[in-house]
């Protein structure tokens, strides 16, 4: 929650800076967006331990390695700002460990800012800041795994350089508190360490999202969306991930050789509402298939939640395209629980309750009200979200993290095609 804040802070104030010394004619040469590629490679790994045939901890040293990355990202406000995800494949080592371990990323978040406006067949400095989940996993000498889970903050800067198509930049990223503490065996600890350093380089395919976005007739639909509050109804989809913020007394008191801090698999969300144009305004429903798995020495801990909610929030302004909003509702969730220990199975228990959730989130909306589809990232915070069992609390108060969803409103299509 900690590193979200941040980056909404640090984004917050620039934003302010921004609009002191922006053309406001410009509005829809607001963004472009892009994919494309990220290579990191990681460096000055400290050793790890394990448990050898004497039941002795011993060091083994850690190899460097590449993480190939996929990006989904965007540069905005007129090449001051990048917003981007970027999904981390397997590690690749340079050369093999004596014990088997990965240090593996899942999405990784954040910003890049230019003080000077990036722009075509131009070098320009950047500063960044990313947060990600980073997940330390080994193997004992006998096969069996552990791992442990914390979200990183994630500091850096570069050099960026952008043609009308390509959008390359080379940096180097540093990641604070790198030590942890990592189980050997069920009761045996010894101490390990992240990554502290790495190099980045990515190259990414641009192409323009907000150009034309007010070109005939979406004068026509702008004009109609303020004044009354229809063709609302928009559907949408996209990746999330969800990232625990608190730790759970079921965890730390009777299993503290699982991961406690284990994601979630990254999962679908889909949502059905309506948008009250006039009032600015969205009621919505959605649908959460949420999986987690935690596995470590023989037990296994399965968690299957299927969540359904219903909120509504507000959009707060609109700053050339950028359309910040904040509300609230109610999710009904259906859990189950399962648990082995040495392949017998010890627990098998379903729950059924309501808790309530905070969003908050932006669109990126470039033609104001009228657009026929847009990308939308919002935030869903659960703050009351716990079940018991053995008269210990698991903890589900996540932040879950709709990274991109694609909504469209066919009620729109419609009309603007009847318009043109």
């Amino acid at each position: 929650m900690k590193q979200v804040l941040i980056i909404v802070f640090l984004f917050s104030a620039y934003l302010a800076a921004v609009a002191q010394q922006t053309d406001f004619r410009k509005r829809y040469a607001f963004a472009k967006s892009y994919i494309g590629m990220d290579f990191n490679y990681f460096v000055d790994l400290r050793n790890s331990s394990f448990i050898d045939n004497q039941d002795q901890i011993q060091p083994f040293q850690r190899n460097n390695f590449l993480t190939p990355s996929l990006n989904i990202g965007g540069t905005h406000f007129w090449g001051h700002a990048d917003f981007f995800v970027s999904l981390a494949t397997s590690p690749v080592k340079t050369r093999p460990d004596e014990v088997e371990n990965s240090i593996g990323f899942r999405a990784i978040t954040g910003m890049r800012i230019f003080p000077i406006a990036i722009k075509d067949n131009a070098l320009r400095p950047y500063l960044s800041y990313k947060f990600a989940p980073i997940r330390l996993n080994q193997h004992t000498i006998n096969g069996e795994r552990f791992r442990t889970t914390q979200v990183k903050s994630l500091i850096g800067g570069g050099l960026a350089f952008q043609t009308p198509k390509l959008y390359a930049y080379a940096g180097y990223e540093l990641i604070p508190n790198r030590d942890a503490t990592i189980y050997l065996s069920r009761t045996q600890t010894a101490s390990s360490s992240f990554p502290n350093k790495f190099l980045t380089v990515g190259i990414n395919y641009l192409f323009e999202s907000t150009a034309g976005s007010y070109a005939h007739p979406m004068p026509k639909l702008d004009s109609l969306l303020h004044r009354e509050n229809s063709l609302g109804l928009f559907f949408g989809i996209g990746p999330s991930a969800s990232f625990p913020v608190q730790s759970s007394d079921y965890i730390a008191d009777l299993y503290p050789f699982l991961d406690d801090k284990s994601m979630p698999n990254t999962f679908p969300e889909i949502t059905l509402g309506y948008h009250f144009s006039r009032y600015d305004f969205i009621v919505s429903a959605n649908f959460r298939p949420i999986r987690q798995e935690r596995n470590a020495f023989s037990f296994q801990q399965h968690i299957r939640r299927n969540s359904f909610g219903v909120e509504a929030y507000k959009f707060l302004f609109d700053y050339h395209g950028f359309a910040p909003f904040a509300g609230a509702g109610v999710l009904l969730e259906n859990i189950r629980l399962t648990e082995k220990d040495q392949n017998v199975s010890i627990t098998d228990r379903q729950y059924s309750l309501a808790t309530p959730s905070i969003v908050f989130g932006w669109d990126i909306r470039p033609a104001r009200r009228a657009d026929i589809w847009l990308l939308r990232t919002n935030l869903r915070y659960l703050p009351l979200l716990t079940i018991e069992n053995q008269d210990k609390k698991l903890s589900f108060q996540h932040l879950e993290f709709n990274f991109i969803q694609l909504v469209i409103y066919p009620q729109r299509i419609k009309k603007y095609r009847a318009l043109r």
